[in-house]
């Protein structure tokens, strides 16, 4: 009987060794610090219209809603309680864990569907992140001189012994092709 003393007593000083290393370990576990391989992946989120501060300098006061929605496109929000009277285009776009940026712009109308008022809120559209838009899609700000890339390519500039393209919907020139030569004869 003198034993179980001794053998609880021996467990206790085994286990409190343990016990302390398993509250310390899951005390680390809080800490501020996160490693940036264990952090979670955050996706791009774009939502709403791209403003662009061209296409809004062109929107003024007395335009229809028409020639709006042709500069700027259809609106993101219509509000139901004052129905074809406010118009609100909202730009938002989250890159990974960096700043979302959100810009606002509100239009609304009088009883004719004229702009009566616009108001901008939210972060300056100078500062937006670029957007990864097609060319054909970007407003043109390249020089003039300069030939777009999709613009059709002349005869006379390009290379004599090019292979024409596979998506190139003209037609080939007279006598080349499957057409030019002599007609079989049976």
């Amino acid at each position: 009987m003198q034993q179980l003393p001794y053998l609880t007593t021996l467990r206790i000083t085994c286990a409190l060794p343990l016990l302390t290393l398993l509250a310390v370990s899951i005390g680390g576990c809080s800490s501020v610090y996160i490693p940036s391989f264990i952090k979670v992946y955050q996706p791009d989120i774009a939502q709403g219209n791209v403003l662009e501060p061209l296409q809004v300098a062109k929107v003024q006061l007395g335009m229809s809603k028409a020639e709006v929605n042709q500069i700027l496109g259809t609106p993101a929000l219509q509000d139901i309680f004052h129905r074809n009277q406010r118009e609100t285009y909202v730009f938002y776009d989250k890159r990974g864990k960096n700043k979302a940026f959100q810009h606002t712009l509100v239009l609304l109308y009088d009883a004719d569907g004229r702009v009566t008022k616009i108001d901008q809120q939210g972060d300056p559209l100078d500062q937006a992140p670029a957007q990864d838009l097609p060319q054909a899609l970007r407003n043109k700000k390249a020089s003039t001189d300069a030939a777009p890339a999709d613009a059709p390519v002349s005869e006379s500039s390009a290379p004599a012994n090019a292979t024409p393209s596979l998506y190139d919907l003209t037609p080939p020139p007279a006598g080349t092709g499957l057409g030019s030569a002599a007609p079989l004869k049976p």
